[in-house]
Formats: structure tokens, sequence, C-alpha cells
């Protein structure tokens, strides 16, 4: 709220704030995707696939952050419940154990997370020389939970910081 006392308008501290977790994210994802190539030599595949997967769950990330940031009382909360939530929708998302070894039932409950699309994406891209072509599916899915997110982040987020 003191950003809207200064001469900034609150689109521009909004972008700001998207910005810098988005920003976030992609640093992390970048080093993820170029030391695990360096080190451990894992070809990501079609680079174009694999770099928009990469951008559209860092814009899923930012979503999450800005609407956790926007809903929760303070940073210790938004900390807490953002490691646990993470940690949890990465289990359930087959990021910890393969989506090949749950029950069905669970296979379609993991794509109710943004976690399951991409980890089936990336799956494609590396492991059977996929395309962009073929995980056009799940990037499609990412670009609406990354685009339902950073709506309902932005609404709140403004709502927060201009007294709605």
């Amino acid at each position: 709220r003191r950003m809207v006392s200064t001469p900034t308008s609150v689109r521009t501290v909004l972008l700001g704030e998207a910005l810098g977790r988005f920003g976030t994210v992609m640093v992390q994802g970048l080093f993820i995707v170029v030391a695990s190539a360096l080190l451990f030599g894992v070809n990501w595949g079609d680079p174009l696939g694999a770099g928009l997967v990469v951008i559209l769950f860092a814009l899923v990330g930012t979503g999450a952050a800005m609407l956790s940031g926007a809903l929760l009382s303070n940073a210790e909360q938004a900390a807490s419940i953002g490691v646990f939530a993470g940690l949890m929708l990465a289990a359930l998302g087959g990021c910890m154990v393969p989506l090949e070894v749950f029950p069905e039932g669970m296979r379609t409950a993991a794509h109710l997370t943004p976690h399951a699309w991409a980890v089936e994406a990336l799956t494609d891209l590396v492991t059977t020389d996929a395309t962009l072509a073929d995980v056009v599916p799940q990037v499609a899915v990412l670009a609406g939970f990354a685009a339902v997110l950073l709506a309902l982040a932005t609404w709140r987020l403004r709502a927060a910081i201009v007294g709605d």
C-alpha cells in the first residue's frame, strides 16, 4: 500500500510484483535445466517445447505466489503454507514418484495439478523425442492454469493494495 502513495500506478506495482516473482522462478528453472544438462547429460529434447513448458510453469508459480501473498496475512504464514502446499502438489503431481506407479484414480487426481501436466510434457520431450506439437495439450493446460492463477492473483492483489 505504501507504493500507491507514490506516483507509481497500481498497474506498475502489480507488474513489478509479477515480474519479480517470474524472474526468480525463471532463474531457478534455467539453473535446473542447464545444471542437469551439464552435470548429468540430460537432453531436454525440443528446445522450443522444453522452453515453453518451463516458461509456462514459471507463470503458474508466479500466479500461485502472488495469490498466496495476497490472501495470507504475513510472510511467515505464506512461507510455511507455501512450502507445505508446494510439496503436497509436487508429490501428487508426479514430481517425486512417477505417475505410472500411481493407481488409475490417483493419476486422474494428479492431473488436477499443473505439476502433472508439466511432468508429462517434459517426460515426453526427454524420453520420446517429442516436439512442441506433440505436447500441445499439456502446454495448453499449463497456459490455462497460468492465466487463471495470474488473473485471480492480480484481482486479489489489486484489491489488497487499494483497500477494496
